[in-house]
């Protein structure tokens, strides 16, 4: 219990620093994902990423050991006098082919950080961090100029947004929450441009484009929760948001400088006016049904409109999106524990749906299948949670370029029994 107790202190004060130094934590790395030179780059904000192994099942999921910051309304489930806390590492691993290229790259980063606790027996409380859209591409194009000879061109993309939520889930009524998420929006988004010659009396040309985006939102959720008896119970869950706008600010910065010089001129600096960026709107709905002692399962639809979305009036077009989600959980003897595998719970997944990103106008697809396992930690319900997931997006033949992806998260979730008196006779 005594090591229990200082390795929750420790994670604890490791999560306080982490969320006083937001920027510092969820840097964004040197991703390598050329549709994210696309809007606000790859989406991460709606991904419950402790239910990979399921799909990413998130509107109806409920558990008293996790905290799903997708569906707000879930917090109820968390049991009184317990207090929560979850942080998931994730490596992502990316294959990009076209006809006749092929290129490999990885990427390692936090992937959320959040604790809850009841604060009465009809309210929670829940907060962390999460990452909402990452950013990170470096494209090459050349063309031979009549005048200037070769000219090659040089386009790169970094940074990426993070999102801090404070969430509370109320119980009005026996077996139905409702929830809200209050949403911090924070980040930085970098566009270069570059242009160079291999002509000595022609200018080498960088423009860089820097955005700055702070803003706060909401998100709502409600979950029913219907139990049958001790061992069957079934959640319908919804979520929603309209369309909100966070602050954004922006400067482009022009450099130049003669081949063969060491540093480069700054011809302008322009700081522009502050705007307002619109986000999209969403709404999701979804089940989820423990069946019996052994297994449950759930399926989920998101759906979010990006199709009126701009950003820097680039003349880039969207789709809306969407996302279909279907997992099963198996737990083999959950009562009797005879063996370490006996303890363990094991999730299958599948999701498919449409991207935001839209590349030469043609509609973006994405098929995964994922696989999960959580290990209990002896004595506590605290637990290890491993994922992995499998995806494509788009097809060689038909679209620009196709991707695989092979995510891999590892979660811990830690679990104690917190504001209990103790009592020795």
């Amino acid at each position: 219990m005594l090591k229990r107790s200082l390795w929750t202190i420790a994670a604890l004060l490791a999560s306080f620093i982490v969320l006083l130094t937001p920027e510092k934590a969820m840097a964004q790395g040197a991703i390598n994902m050329p549709y994210s030179v696309f809007g606000l780059g790859e989406l991460r904000h709606n991904q419950y990423m402790q239910n990979m192994g399921m799909g990413s099942l998130s509107q109806a999921y409920r558990s008293n050991v996790s905290i799903n910051d997708v569906n707000p309304a879930s917090y109820a489930a968390l049991d009184s006098t317990s207090f929560v806390f979850e942080t998931t590492l994730f490596a992502h691993f990316y294959e990009q082919r076209t006809s006749d290229i092929t290129q490999q790259s990885d990427y390692v980063s936090l992937g959320n950080i959040s604790l809850g606790f009841p604060v009465t027996r009809w309210w929670s409380f829940a907060a962390g961090l999460k990452p909402y859209s990452q950013v990170g591409y470096r494209i090459r194009d050349f063309e031979d100029h009549p005048e200037a000879g070769m000219v090659n061109y040089l386009y790169e993309g970094s940074g990426g947004l993070n999102q801090l939520f404070i969430g509370s889930a109320f119980e009005p009524l026996r077996g139905l929450s409702l929830g809200v998420n209050v949403n911090y929006l924070f980040g930085r988004l970098a566009y270069e441009a570059s242009v160079k010659s291999d002509s000595a009396g022609v200018f080498q040309t960088n423009l860089t484009n820097a955005n700055q985006v702070s803003g706060w939102t909401l998100g709502f959720g409600m979950q029913y929760h219907h139990r049958f008896s001790d061992h069957r119970h079934i959640t319908l869950g919804i979520t929603y948001a309209g369309s909100q706008e966070v602050g954004l600010s922006s400067t482009e910065t022009l450099r130049r400088r003669l081949l063969g010089e060491p540093r480069f001129d700054t011809i302008a600096h322009i700081e522009m006016d502050d705007e307002r960026l619109s986000l999209p709107g969403y709404y999701g709905f979804g089940v989820f049904a423990r069946l019996n002692t052994s297994w449950a399962a759930g399926i989920d639809y998101q759906w979010q409109n990006w199709e009126d979305f701009r950003f820097l009036d680039k003349p880039d077009t969207f789709n809306d999106s969407y996302r279909v989600a279907a997992g099963v959980r198996y737990r083999p003897v959950p009562e009797t524990f005879p063996t370490f595998f006996h303890r363990m719970q094991y999730s299958a997944g599948l999701r498919y749906g449409q991207s935001y990103f839209m590349p030469l106008g043609e509609t973006l697809n994405e098929f995964g299948i994922s696989f999960g396992t959580t290990i209990p930690i002896r004595g506590s319900l605290s637990a290890l949670n491993i994922q992995f997931e499998y995806s494509r997006r788009g097809v060689a033949d038909t679209h620009p370029m196709e991707e695989n992806f092979y995510r891999l998260n590892i979660g811990i979730n830690i679990y104690e029994r917190w504001f209990i008196r103790r009592v020795f006779l």
